[in-house]
């Protein structure tokens, strides 16, 4: 199993720069939780392969709100599909990705109802 990650980094004239990171998972891949504990830290979530780190947390843990709890809930409904992508490719060895969860097969997000 060969993984690779990469960042990429665009700025056009009058625009703002927009940044990406790409993780294409191997066994040396880690996604990790981390609880906050009673010193001030803060529940994130870290992604990491190749170099590249990825640190989802809520800014602030004494005020968590209806957006946050959104957010929360969109990332786990597309992990989920993720998942089952994975589950169904390793199970029907196909090794082609239809579209499941909230992104079509060129990567575009789909309508929230399509989940």
């Amino acid at each position: 199993m060969s993984g690779y990650s990469y960042t990429t980094i665009s700025i056009d004239p009058g625009q703002q720069p927009k940044i990406g990171v790409s993780i294409h998972p191997d066994e040396h891949a880690e996604v990790t939780y981390y609880s906050a504990r009673n010193d001030g830290s803060r529940d994130f979530i870290r992604l990491a392969h190749a170099g590249a780190n990825v640190h989802i947390c809520i800014p602030d843990q004494t005020q968590v709100t209806g957006t946050h709890v959104a957010f929360a809930r969109e990332l786990f409904h597309a992990a989920a599909a993720f998942l089952a992508d994975c589950e169904r490719l390793t199970t029907t060895g196909t090794g082609t990705a239809g579209a499941t969860g909230k992104a079509d097969q060129a990567g575009e997000p789909l309508d929230q109802g399509a989940a």
